[in-house]
C-alpha cells in the first residue's frame, strides 16, 4: 500500500524524498459457492486458477474493488549521518480482475529535520499481474514537491512538478511475501535537472527498494529499505508502513 517512503535529511543535501508507501494490490476476498440449500460454503464453486472473486465493495465497470487507507513513515540518512523523519498517508482504490490487479491512490507526506521542511503530494496508478507465488506490474505517478529552511524561511528547494514510473516485483502468496523495485523520476524545472554523466543511473533521480510484507485480515504491514540517489547525494530509508482496507 503505502507504496509510504520520502525526502532529504539536510539544508545542505536537499532533494526530493524516497518514496516511501506500499502500493501494489495484494487483497482478495474468498470465493463463496451456493449449495443447493442456498447456503454460501467457502471456497466451493471456485474454478481452478480463477482469482476472480467478489470484491467486498461490488464491481465497477467489470473490476471487483475495495478502498483502502495506508498511513506510514520511515527515518532518512544521508550519506553525512544526518537525518530526516517522515509521515504520511495514501487513501485509494484496489482492483481487480482475475489476476490483473492495479491500484490507483492519493497521497501526501512530509519531512521534517532541525533545520527544514519538506512535502510531497502525488497521485498515481500501478497495475500488474499477481499469480498464486508472484507478480510483477508498474505505472505513472504525478508528483509535487519542495524543501524550505525553516530558520531563514528560504526555498532549499524550489516547488517542482515531475512524473515518476515506478516498476515492481513481488514473490511469495499474499499472506507473506518479498518484492523490490525501482522508480525513476523526471522534473520539469531546470534546477531539477540531473547533469550528463552523472551518478543518477536513470532519470533525475532514482529510487530502488526491498521490502517484506505480511497480511492479517484486513490489515498488511511492510518493513523495507530504500535507497534514492540524486545528482548530490544518496541517501538511505529505512521503512514501515501500516495499511487497512475496510
Amino acid at each position: 500500500m503505502l507504496n509510504v517512503l520520502l525526502f532529504v535529511a539536510s539544508p545542505a543535501l536537499a532533494e526530493e524524498p524516497a518514496p516511501f508507501f506500499a502500493r501494489e494490490s495484494l487483497f482478495s476476498t474468498d470465493a463463496v459457492a451456493k449449495d443447493k440449500k442456498g447456503k454460501g460454503k467457502k471456497g466451493e464453486g471456485k474454478k481452478k486458477d480463477d482469482d476472480d472473486d467478489d470484491g467486498k465493495m461490488g464491481k465497477i465497470l467489470g473490476l471487483n474493488w475495495e478502498p483502502y487507507v495506508a498511513p506510514g513513515g520511515g527515518v532518512q540518512i544521508d550519506s553525512s549521518g544526518d537525518m530526516a523523519v517522515t509521515a504520511g498517508a495514501d487513501v485509494g482504490i484496489r482492483y481487480w480482475k482475475k489476476k490483473l490487479e492495479g491500484d490507483l491512490y492519493a497521497g501526501a507526506a512530509y519531512i521534517t529535520a532541525e533545520s527544514l521542511a519538506g512535502y510531497d503530494v502525488h497521485l498515481g496508478d500501478q497495475t500488474g499481474y499477481r499469480d498464486t507465488y508472484w507478480g510483477a506490474g508498474g505505472g505513472l505517478e504525478v508528483t509535487y514537491n519542495g524543501q524550505s529552511n525553516i530558520l531563514t524561511g528560504k526555498d532549499i528547494l524550489a516547488p517542482a512538478l515531475g512524473v515518476k514510473v515506478p516498476v515492481e516485483v513481488v514473490v511469495g502468496p499474499k499472506q507473506y511475501y518479498g518484492k523490490a523495485g525501482v522508480t525513476p523520476a523526471w522534473y520539469f524545472d531546470e534546477s531539477r535537472k540531473a547533469t550528463s554523466g552523472g551518478a543518477v543511473p536513470l532519470g533525475d533521480e532514482f529510487e530502488w527498494h526491498v521490502k517484506g510484507g505480511l497480511k492479517i485480515d484486513n490489515f498488511k504491514g511492510e518493513i523495507g529499505f530504500a535507497q534514492l540517489i540524486t545528482p548530490v547525494g544518496t541517501y538511505n530509508t529505512p521503512t514501515l508502513s501500516v495499511g487497512f482496507n475496510p
